[in-house]
């Protein structure tokens, strides 16, 4: 990987081929990566719109399969508390929380879950972007370079407010990122940032930018089971019970 600053805008870049997985639903008229068209509207009224949704067509996707299980799921995660009182009751019974999760939900018990098509519906796809340039969206370089450009949005601008819910912010700063000139006389492909439920090395999410649906890359489908290990292991992180 080659991570060096960009002489015109002062972000960290990186410049290597990426491969990343994504839960996908395919739909006719968005192909298998199923990009949602975003119109070009003032940042207050993004509240509905993905983290780092741009005017235009953004996908988002994970290094790690079991990452893009966790962040597909992590919509329905459950409170802090709700969370700790099933590890506790997992661990009382003495079984995985996915067996928890699935006998409370067939005793009728009210539980943070998808429905029970979910899973039937969605493939995960494994996407190769062989020549891009990214910008590292946790990097001291880039959170100086938003700093400095007066777009923030936010009154003190760290990397919580980068990486946080407020989607005015978030937005307005990944649709200034994608409009942004490099040294190179191109544009970013996207942006490399940390998971909300953790990062580790060679474990990032990233948020693309495209043109047009499914192009730029060469994604590879691959259907997944219910006991598919890296989806156990993402109920595990996220308590959302998927039948």
């Amino acid at each position: 990987m080659i991570t060096r600053t960009c002489a015109v805008t002062g972000m960290a870049l990186l410049e290597r081929p990426v491969t990343m997985y994504r839960v996908s639903q395919a739909r006719l008229d968005r192909g298998p990566l199923n990009p949602r068209p975003r119109p070009d509207t003032p940042a207050m009224f993004r509240t509905e719109w993905n983290r780092f949704d741009t005017p235009g067509l953004t996908i988002y996707g994970a290094e790690k399969r079991v990452t893009a299980f966790v962040e597909s799921l992590a919509y329905k995660a459950p409170s802090a508390n709700d969370f700790a009182g099933l590890h506790e009751e997992a661990k009382f019974l003495g079984v995985e929380l996915h067996v928890l999760l699935q006998e409370l939900r067939d005793a009728g018990v009210p539980v943070e879950g998808v429905d029970a098509d979910w899973r039937s519906e969605r493939a995960m796809y494994e996407l190769q972007y062989w020549t891009a340039t990214w910008v590292d969206l946790a990097n001291m370089d880039t959170l100086t370079a938003i700093r400095a450009s007066g777009i923030s949005g936010a009154p003190k601008m760290t990397i919580s407010d980068l990486t946080g819910d407020d989607r005015e912010v978030t937005t307005r700063i990944a649709s200034w990122i994608r409009d942004q000139k490099l040294d190179t006389g191109g544009s970013t492909q996207g942006l490399r940032y940390p998971s909300k439920f953790g990062v580790s090395e060679g474990n990032h999410c990233w948020a693309v930018f495209m043109d047009r649906p499914n192009t730029g890359c060469s994604p590879i489908k691959k259907n997944f089971a219910a006991d598919d290990p890296d989806l156990l292991q993402a109920i595990r992180i996220t308590g959302v019970s998927v039948p």
